[in-house]
């Protein structure tokens, strides 16, 4: 039965709680591999005791600061995952005691108010973003609802929202799909959103009522499986998928581009008709089950190109942008560069869009390249995509940025002055 209402998910979300609690014997292993500890003071803390807190959130006991600053730190890495020896997912345990924190810190009403201001910033964003770079038509070809136009596709590639701010990557996966021959739909965009931002909000309903109305239209086309492009999107189809669909899981069968490229490598290597001589570094990040290593692996069979491993905080985060415990994310881009530099790398390559917006700015002050590999996988197939949002990052200059683009805004039905401030904001802070 698909859940429906907040009331629904609530019940649900509770009866999940209580399997946690069941067997959860707070041994603190999850917080004893926590990377993000190193950057906030839990000096002396036992792990013991914060995660005792932790269940005490979720059933709304007593809990210690030390317990709150914990779940509100996590950036969902998933190293704690392994750790815990009672196979609880520590993440999913976390992901509820923050909604739990949400609902005894505010009304219902605004928490609400809260979640839709920021998703409207957010989709403002995203489409100025968007408009900057691709035509309307465009746009409104990768953003329609479709309704029921067409009735089935071998697959859904479903882009999420996100990615429309670098839309050369999603563009290079489609130029990818169509060179494979898949039959596929494409689906994206705010109003395709799978809900996370309302969710993390503590706006349940709203959250659920989006994810699933999202889910409710791949289902449409009756796909093989849906292909996912944005970690967050992935996770919450698949590790929160009741959210949408129930505790019978009425769900699809959601695979990430990368595992579907790799499970398909000798049909990508056939359309290698070039080299690509450079020595690459990979971002990682972990949390993300397998994406990391198929991304390398898919590049090895690049021609010309050579992986270079380099050392890294690949367990900080399973993406730049959702760091925000003070220090973790510039210690982990200081190393980063500086590592692929000391490695002799002409290029660091980017898995998500999220980590390309926060990287590509950098390139201008470090001796390496940064691209995603899917803009790589193109240039081996022998077609590239201009890289717009790097490209007006490292200009730093919004009068050369309006002058350039301003056409495209005004196509796009945009005066380039009246959004100058919101661009700004988008590129450069």
């Amino acid at each position: 039965m698909a859940i429906e209402s907040a009331g629904m998910y609530a019940d649900f979300m509770d009866e999940r709680v209580a399997q946690i609690t069941e067997a959860c014997t707070a041994c603190g292993k999850c917080f004893e591999v926590c990377p993000m500890n190193a950057y906030d003071n839990f000096s002396g803390a036992n792990s013991e005791q914060v995660t005792s807190g932790v269940l005490g959130i979720l059933n709304g006991k007593k809990f210690s600061l030390e317990a709150q600053k914990w779940v509100e730190n996590c950036e969902k890495s998933g190293v704690c995952i392994e750790a815990c020896p009672e196979d609880v997912n520590p993440r999913e345990m976390i992901s509820y005691a923050k909604l739990k924190l949400k609902e005894s810190a505010g009304e219902l009403s605004e928490i609400k108010v809260e979640s839709r201001d920021y998703f409207q910033v957010l989709s403002r964003t995203i489409r100025l973003m968007a408009a900057l770079q691709i035509e309307p038509e465009v746009f409104k070809r990768l953003t329609a609802v479709r309704g029921g136009k067409k009735t089935s596709a071998e697959s859904v590639f479903y882009f999420g929202c996100n990615i429309l701010q670098t839309p050369h990557i999603l563009l290079s996966c489609m130029d990818v799909f169509d060179r494979m021959g898949l039959d596929y739909e494409v689906a994206g965009g705010v109003a395709h959103c799978c809900g996370i931002n309302h969710i993390r909000r503590g706006d349940l309903e709203g959250g659920a009522a989006m994810g699933r109305r999202s889910l409710d239209m791949f289902k449409a086309y009756n796909p093989e499986n849906v292909i996912t492009f944005c970690p967050t999107c992935q996770m919450q189809y698949t590790e929160n998928i009741n959210i949408y669909s129930g505790p019978q899981g009425d769900s699809l069968p959601f695979i990430h581009i990368s595992r579907y490229l790799m499970e398909r490598i000798d049909d990508l290597k056939a359309l290698f008709i070039r080299p690509v001589n450079k020595r690459v570094a990979v971002h990682l990040h972990g949390g993300t089950d397998g994406v990391e290593e198929n991304v390398q692996g898919i590049l090895r069979n690049v021609p010309g190109l050579e992986v270079v491993e380099i050392e890294q905080h690949a367990d900080h985060g399973y993406q730049c942008p959702t760091l925000h415990v003070p220090g973790a994310k510039d210690a982990l881009h200081e190393k980063l560069f500086a590592s692929a530099v000391a490695a002799g790398a002409d290029s660091i390559a980017t898995i998500y869009h999220g980590c390309h917006r926060d990287l590509c700015g950098e390139e201008g002050n470090h001796p390496v390249e940064v691209e995603n590999f899917m803009s790589i996988l193109g240039q081996a197939m022998g077609f590239e995509y201009p890289d717009w949002t790097k490209t007006f990052k490292l200009y730093e200059d919004m009068d050369r940025v309006l002058d350039e683009a301003g056409d495209l805004l005004r196509a796009n039905g945009l005066n380039p002055e009246n959004v100058r401030e919101q661009l700004q904001k988008s590129l450069y802070s």
